[in-house]
């Protein structure tokens, strides 16, 4: 085999090999790319589901709230009824005399 043969056959490689690095960049690069994004969209997520969370939070406290303020207002019910109740014993007594 000739010098000029070799030559070309090892210029040959060498040309393979840098195509194939290039491409392999190009990989690296799109791939590089594909996760930036799903690491963004994870975190928007993770952000989004935090002020759900937060939002949630919010919600029991105040549904918790309701809940006193509504045992509050039957408590308060009942003891109006019984008023009226003993009321009403003692007019239905008092008539009865």
């Amino acid at each position: 085999m000739s010098l000029e043969a070799r030559v070309r056959n090892i210029e040959s490689k060498h040309d393979a090999l840098e195509h194939a690095f290039r491409e392999n960049n190009k990989i690296l690069e799109a791939t590089h790319g594909v996760v930036s994004l799903i690491l963004n969209e994870q975190r928007a997520i993770q952000k989004e589901q935090g002020e759900m969370k937060k939002e949630q939070k919010g919600m029991r406290i105040e549904l918790q709230e309701m809940r006193k303020e509504m045992s509050a207002n039957q408590r308060e019910t009942c003891k109006r009824f019984d008023k009226i109740e003993e009321t009403l014993i003692q007019i239905v007594n008092h008539l009865t005399k």
